[in-house]
């Protein structure tokens, strides 16, 4: 048999890749063996480490191209509906109603519980997603400063807030588990609210 093609490739990394997030995630990063997911996708441990060095490597990859993945969608569709407010709760229930969920939140807690395995991991976590997701709001700041919506001087100061605050705060909470996984009426409730308060600073007549 000759060699696969391009999309056959493609195709098996992407069931490697399912089947490692399912089984990191039934029985964590230690008890998790490499032969445990070759033989869950069906596949020789071999052609595994053909794509992934080890088992730590096949974990990053996990988390990143989940990341990457949900951040790319959100990319093509920023709400754009011609009023801040509307377009700052749009984009944060988006994020939340995906941050939020049982198996993201099972992921957060996968990587808190290994975080000192990966200490690069948490560079490259800020750099993949807090950043990237900073930039989302960004440009919604950016257009409603045009639009003379909001006045601020600083968008990626502003931008910085407004995730700390309104996403990764609710996020945390449900990954402690402190509040329940899920975007629930109650998360709702207090995201428009922040969303709110949010808005109002950035209309205060002196600039930030």
């Amino acid at each position: 048999m000759g060699r696969p093609t391009r999309q056959a490739s493609m195709a098996l990394s992407r069931k490697i890749l399912r089947t490692a997030r399912q089984v990191f995630l039934e029985e964590g990063f230690v008890r998790t063996t490499t032969e445990r997911i070759a033989e869950r996708a069906a596949i020789s441990k071999r052609t595994l480490y053909t794509r992934y060095r080890g088992k730590s490597a096949l974990f990053e990859t996990v988390i990143l191209a989940e990341i990457h993945d949900r951040l790319n969608d959100l990319e093509q569709d920023i709400p754009d509906l011609g009023d801040v407010t509307q377009d700052l709760a749009a984009l944060a229930e988006n994020l939340l109603s995906w941050m939020l969920s049982d198996i993201h939140i099972a992921m957060e807690r996968a990587v808190m519980a290994e975080a000192s395995r990966f200490p690069a991991l948490a560079q490259k976590l800020y750099e993949f997603g807090f950043i990237r997701t900073t930039k989302l709001v960004v440009r919604v700041l950016e257009r409603a400063d045009e639009r003379g919506e909001i006045a601020v001087s600083d968008t990626d100061f502003a931008a910085e807030q407004f995730v700390s605050v309104v996403i990764l705060s609710p996020f945390r909470r449900a990954a402690l588990g402190i509040s329940d996984a899920g975007f629930t009426p109650e998360t709702a409730e207090r995201m428009n609210r922040s969303v709110h308060l949010f808005v109002h600073g950035c209309r205060s007549s002196a600039k930030i």
